[in-house]
């Protein structure tokens, strides 16, 4: 286990690529779930989250799924199951479990994030060393969020309806409710459908994402 001790952790959200995912994209694309482009998408996150300053862990699920994980991810990255539950209860024991682990401060990104980037990472630790009771979000374009970041878990993960456009709003309630301060970063866009893939091409040519569509569809 990677000490995280004193750490600025980015802890990375994802569903074993051979457990599937990402329906609603493969039903556009017209082909069933391809564990090779939930990896591109995984492995692509993790580039870009990167930076010397920061410790990468990989929170799993199901849970039995870490060892498939770990042999696909770069070596020395920490590789940990999630717990049961909703989205928000998973969220919140990744959380605990890192900071119990005595993380400084932890950012959770989900894995579908391939334009992410370290400028993005580091405006959201900055943003908790300057106020260390912030929540920091990172607005996704279709409602949701896909970056939280905290030094302690937020009462904001009860109560809200997962996958909805209302996500980012009712968490921001709920932070108000309990007194946080929220920061935002900037927008970013994940990959959900067929047109976001097309504009992964543009933006991200190079990335292992984009070569799957280019080349991996077969």
């Amino acid at each position: 286990m990677v000490d995280v001790s004193a750490a600025r952790v980015v802890a990375v959200l994802t569903r074993a690529p051979s457990s599937g995912g990402k329906t609603r994209l493969f039903a556009a694309l017209g082909c069933v779930p391809d564990p090779r482009l939930l990896t591109a998408l995984l492995l692509d996150t993790l580039d870009g989250a990167a930076a010397p300053d920061v410790t990468l862990v990989v929170s799993v699920a199901p849970a039995s799924a870490c060892d498939e994980v770990a042999s696909l991810v770069p070596p020395g990255i920490d590789v940990i199951p999630q717990s049961a539950g909703s989205l928000g209860e998973r969220m919140r024991s990744t959380l605990a479990s890192l900071l119990d682990r005595g993380a400084r401060a932890v950012v959770l990104i989900g894995s579908d994030l391939p334009e992410i980037t370290r400028p993005t990472i580091a405006a959201a630790f900055r943003m908790l060393e300057r106020d260390p009771d912030a929540l920091v979000l990172g607005p996704a374009a279709d409602g949701g969020y896909y970056l939280l970041g905290a030094t302690r878990v937020p009462p904001v993960f009860d109560g809200i309806e997962w996958g909805s456009d209302a996500v980012l709003t009712q968490t921001q309630a709920a932070a108000a409710i309990a007194g946080l301060h929220v920061s935002l970063v900037d927008v970013l866009g994940d990959v959900d459908t067929s047109s976001d893939l097309q504009r992964l091409a543009h933006t991200r040519p190079t990335s292992r994402t984009a070569a799957w569509l280019k080349d991996g569809r077969q």
